[in-house]
Parts: structure tokens; C-alpha cells; sequence
């Protein structure tokens, strides 16, 4: 092993050098090595279903892929490995041109070369935490006790993360006692260096004890979810309303607040981007963290339980269900369950009588609900998806036969059969969401949706299968929002959308590319406030009587190239505040209406991402 010194490379030589053929896969904490061999495949050949048969099979084909091509450039970044995974020499390979790097947060000694990351100098780490709790590199003249605030910049001891997190937790507070607080916290925290993990997080938890308990708790439930996931704000937002009864608005500020203190991030795969989530549009909108935080989140969900009584359980592979009391099990009300395959008959017997929150996490090519899901008569959300790359068959869906009270539903990367048979057992579902799924027929069938009659909200997004909706979905009297993005193949509108117009206040049909045309009816939408058809390509015009829809506030039509005149009827757009738009089309919007805001489109959607 060798330490050395670095030096850096302008990143447009770094892509230069390698392409598209950079990799960037987060390993984390128990890791599904085969799913990662998978990934590993599809960035470098292309191939999106490698369906590997084991991990000896994948590396297997993925050496002799190497092995059989003209040397290539190869980058494959795999981060936030963990030191006692001894797995990591499945994904490790040697060809001319590929290259593998590891970020880790201790050191793995066997590796061939090793860089090691110093902390921050005294006097850059106090520039980088006087930029986030004031805003600027340096400590102001006026309102603040300078000896105070050094004082808790040199407790966060150069790491980085606990500067941003501790400084941005004391933005702009000018009282002495915060500051205090801060300081005295932190000395309690301990050392922080490689060696002590648990110091670095005990310093970090201190800008969640500046929480409000609802912000708190918002922030524990990151901790259900595996770290090497984006975790959909939609998806979020169910968790925190029903299990915490915040009222939508309240999640949103939570969502901005905790984003504000730098305790997580948000993405966006572009779908809406610019309208984002102050407009209340969480289409296409992700969570990610850093490692660390999340193991904080991870940290404080299990030692902030009241004694005796568990509230948030989180069950794992490594975590055996014996481990935890039967007053726990029978207290928990926010549940995760990370599995692999597993058959009906090997789920333990226990009940959760007051669970109001699901998390199933499934790896394998074919899984079975649990029979314990028919003890969560309270269930409020249920959210399961794979961790596969390839779509995951989910089986035991008479499970659902004692969910009458169950409000949101969300499968992701699942191959699920009809879902007719349990739409009466479905009878309060409010959400359907579905992602990345296939039907085990052919077509994924949204027919079932008319059969759920208290629906408020469709969210379908990459079912690549999907050819059309069915008119059915225009029953639907109490449809709120309808959002199909990145369908690929969907081509057809139903003719009498226009029919949902008592209720529908948001449409979504983004990144839908062989779409031509949108119904005439849809102008009867009376109460339609936000519309995006972005990255619509195929589209030729707006229907003539497009300015009918008086309640519309703001439109998202960048990328829909083939439109190239705006109708005069939209003139009567009385409501719209904000448009955004391609280039040839924004100055007919700004003489159309000249008190919107017109906002022209500079960047082009794509698909990389998926890579």
C-alpha cells in the first residue's frame, strides 16, 4: 500500500479522458453486491437487463466482457464503502483502461494506493462556517460575540459536514445562550477524527436538538430509507402527513427548513424544475443525504424512543425480528422491512396493530407480501420497491384484503398483476403511484383506477409500456392531480378529459415523446391551476380554445420544439403567472400577456441520469 500526494485535474480533462463511461455507484451499508455488478454492467455496456443469475455469474460475464473488448477508459467510483464489508473484492476488476476508485470513511489498508483526506486548516474552516451562519467568509463586525463563535467553529475541528451542518444550524442567531448551547454540546461530542465515528455524529446531532419535535421526526424518518436511494419528496410527504398529521403546507416548510440547515438535499430529474416546490409542484423532486446524515438519522431513530415504547422500527437483514420486544412490535407505528426474497410461510408471526406507515424494501427476482401486513388494520401508507436493477414480480397480494383504511400506495420496480381483485379491499385510497412497473401481462392496465372511486391523485412515471389512458380515469369525480411523466410509449389522451374538469387541478404529461396531440376538452378543465407538458416533442399546437382555461396559473412547455404559434385565445389565460418555454416561443407570451413571467428554457432534458 502507498500514500501519496494528488494532483488535481480540470473535471473537463477528467470527462475528457473517459467519456461516458464514468460509473459513480454508492455502495453504504450492507450492500446488494449483485445489484451493484448489475449497475456496474449497464454503465459500461449499454445493456439495460443483465439479469445476472448470482454474483460468480456477474463478475464472470463481466470479465469476460473486458476481457473480450478493445481496451477502454473506464471509470467506476464506488462510494461510502464501509471497512468490515468484505465484499468489496466482487467489485473490483483489472483491464487495461479501467480504473476503480473508493471513498470510504476509514482506511483500507490492502488497497494499492491510498489518499487520505486532511480536515480543514483552522483558518478555512472558519471562512467555510462563517459562510453558512452568516453568509459571509468571515465573522461580522457588529451583533456577535467573535470569542463565541470561534469557540464552536474550532469544536466542529476542520470536518467539513459538521461545519456546514452546525453553522447553518445558528444562522443569523445573535443570542449569546444558542451559541452557548452549541459550544457546551459539542465538547460533549468528543474526538473527531477517522477513529471515532460515533464523536462525529454526537457533534452533528446537535443541530437536530435546534429542531422543533415535528422537524425532528421528519428528519428520523430519512432513516427508513437505504442510503443509496433518492427518496421521492411525494413519497415523503405521505409519511410525514399520516403519520405525524402535518397538514401539506407544514411538510413543505419542514421539507425547505431541514434543505435550509443543510441536513438534506434536493435534485430534480428536470420534470418541473423551474416551478419547483414553492409552487407546490413535487413532481420528479428527490431527497438525497450525505452518508453521514443519514447514519445521524439512522443514530438518533434509535436512541430517541421514549423507554419501552418504540414508535419507528426499522427491521434489516442484519437486525433479526427477535431482537425487538413484543411491546415494541405492538407499539410501532412507522415500519421499514429490508428483505430479500422471501416465501410466505418464512415471515415471523407477529401483528402491528398500530402501524400507520409501511416501508418494504425487497431484493430478488420474485417476492411475497408478508402475511403480517393483514395485522395493520390502521395502515395509512404503504410503500414498497426493489432494489433490483430489473423489475422485481410481486406476489401475496391478497394481503391486501384487510387494508379498507389505507390512504397512499406507491410501488416502484415491480412487476404486479392485476390489481382489479382488490380495488373493493382499496376503497379509501386516495394515491396511487407507480413507478419503473411492468404488468405481468402485457400492458401495464390502468383501468383499475376507475374502480377506485375516492382517487385524488394518479402519479405513473417511466412504465414504459403504457400505450394510452383509459377513458375510464374521467370518472374519477374526485381526481385532484394527475401526473404521467417519461412514459415513452403513451400516444393517446383520453378525447373526454375535459369530463374530470370538475375537480382536476393539476396535469402533468412530461417527457411523454410519441404524444402528438392534446384533446380539445381538456380547455374545459375549469379548475385547472398548473400544466406541464414539457419535453412533449411530437406535439404540433395547443388546442384553439386553450385560453378557456381561466383558473391557470402556470405552464411548462419547454422542449415541445414542434409548436410554433400560440393560440389567440390564450389572451383569456386572466390567471397564468408564469410560463416557461422555448426560445421561439417567448416573445409571442410576453406580447400575448405582458404581466407573466416568461422564462426561457436553457437546458435540454435528458435521460442520463438513468446511467
Amino acid at each position: 500500500m502507498k500514500t501519496q500526494k494528488y494532483i488535481s485535474v480540470p473535471v473537463n480533462k477528467f470527462h475528457a479522458y473517459f467519456g461516458n463511461k464514468i460509473i459513480f455507484q454508492k455502495v453504504s451499508q450492507s450492500p446488494d453486491i449483485q445489484n451493484i455488478l448489475e449497475s456496474i454492467w449497464v454503465g459500461i455496456t449499454g445493456e439495460l437487463e443483465p439479469n445476472f443469475q448470482s454474483i460468480q455469474d456477474g463478475r464472470r460475464r463481466l470479465n469476460e466482457w473486458l476481457s473480450s473488448k478493445e481496451p477502454q477508459n473506464i471509470l467506476v467510483v464506488l462510494d461510502d464503502v464501509w471497512p468490515e464489508d468484505s465484499n468489496l473484492q466482487y467489485l473490483l476488476f483489472e483491464a487495461k483502461g479501467y480504473k476503480t476508485v473508493v471513498t470510504a470513511r476509514h482506511t483500507f489498508r490492502w488497497l494499492d494506493d491510498t489518499y487520505d483526506l486532511p480536515l480543514l486548516r483552522e483558518k478555512d474552516a472558519l471562512s467555510l462556517f462563517c459562510y453558512e451562519a452568516f453568509g459571509q467568509k468571515s465573522i461580522p463586525d457588529r451583533g456577535y460575540n467573535k470569542t463565541l463563535v470561534k469557540q464552536v467553529a474550532a469544536k466542529c475541528q476542520g470536518l467539513p459536514l459538521a461545519l456546514v451542518v452546525i453553522g447553518r444550524s445558528l444562522y443569523k442567531m445573535s443570542d449569546d445562550a444558542y451559541w452557548e448551547h452549541a459550544r457546551d454540546k459539542l465538547s460533549e461530542g468528543g474526538s473527531i477524527d477517522q477513529a471515532h465515528e460515533e464523536g462525529v455524529l454526537k457533534n452533528l446531532a446537535v443541530s437536530i436538538e435546534m429542531l422543533d419535535e415535528k422537524m425532528k421526526q421528519c428528519f428520523l424518518d430519512l432513516a427508513l430509507f437505504p442510503g443509496v436511494k433518492k427518496i421521492p419528496v411525494d413519497m415523503l410527504f405521505d409519511i410525514w402527513i399520516y403519520a405525524h398529521n402535518l397538514k401539506q403546507s407544514h411538510a413543505r416548510k419542514n421539507l425547505l427548513e431541514l434543505e435550509r440547515r443543510r441536513l438534506l438535499s434536493l435534485v430534480n430529474n428536470n420534470i418541473g424544475e423551474h416551478l419547483g416546490i414553492n409552487e407546490g409542484s413535487t413532481c420528479e423532486l428527490y431527497v438525497v443525504q450525505h452518508d453521514v446524515l443519514q447514519s445521524l438519522a439512522i443514530y438518533l431513530a434509535e436512541r430517541n424512543q421514549p423507554a419501552n415504547i418504540c414508535r419507528r422500527l426499522k427491521l434489516d437483514p442484519l437486525c433479526s425480528w427477535e431482537n425487538h420486544s413484543h411491546e415494541n412490535i405492538k407499539a410501532a407505528e412507522i415500519i421499514a422491512i429490508r428483505t430479500g426474497p422471501k416465501k410466505e410461510n418464512r415471515w415471523p408471526e407477529v401483528e402491528f396493530p398500530k402501524a400507520r406507515v409501511l416501508v418494504l424494501i425487497f431484493a430478488g427476482n420474485e417476492v411475497f407480501l408478508p402475511a403480517v401486513v393483514q395485522t395493520m388494520l390502521e395502515l395509512k401508507v404503504l410503500i414498497i420497491f426493489n432494489m433490483n436493477s430489473t423489475n422485481t414480480k410481486l406476489c401475496g397480494m391478497s394481503a391486501f384484503g384487510s387494508l379498507t383504511r389505507l390512504k397512499c400506495l406507491h410501488l416502484e420496480k415491480l412487476t404486479v398483476p392485476p390489481l382489479q381483485d382488490y380495488c373493493c379491499c382499496l376503497k379509501n385510497l386516495r394515491k396511487l403511484s407507480l413507478c419503473f412497473c411492468k404488468s405481468d401481462n402485457e400492458a401495464l392496465d390502468l383501468e383499475v383506477c376507475s374502480q377506485l372511486s375516492a382517487l385524488e391523485e394518479i402519479n405513473v412515471s417511466y412504465c414504459m409500456d403504457i400505450k394510452e389512458l383509459p377513458t375510464s380515469i374521467c370518472d374519477l369525480a374526485s381526481l385532484e392531480k394527475l401526473t404521467i411523466t417519461n412514459c415513452h410509449e403513451l400516444d393517446k389522451i383520453p378525447g373526454n378529459l375535459g369530463e374530470v374538469g370538475g375537480s382536476l387541478v393539476r396535469l402533468t404529461l412530461g417527457a411523454c415523446p410519441a404524444l402528438e396531440e392534446l384533446p380539445d376538452s381538456i380547455c374545459k378543465l375549469g379548475k385547472l391551476e398548473f400544466l406541464d407538458i414539457s419535453d412533449c416533442q411530437c406535439l404540433e399546437t395547443l388546442p384553439s380554445q386553450f385560453g378557456n382555461l381561466s383558473k391557470l396559473q402556470y405552464l411548462d412547455m419547454r422542449e415541445c420544439k414542434k409548436i410554433m404559434r400560440i393560440p389567440q385565445s390564450a389572451s383569456g389565460l386572466t390567471s397564468l403567472r408564469r410560463v416557461i418555454c422555448d426560445d421561439n416561443l417567448a416573445s409571442q407570451w410576453s406580447g400575448l400577456l405582458p404581466n407573466i413571467e416568461v422564462t426561457i428554457a436553457e437546458q435540454k432534458f435528458d435521460l442520463k441520469w438513468l446511467e
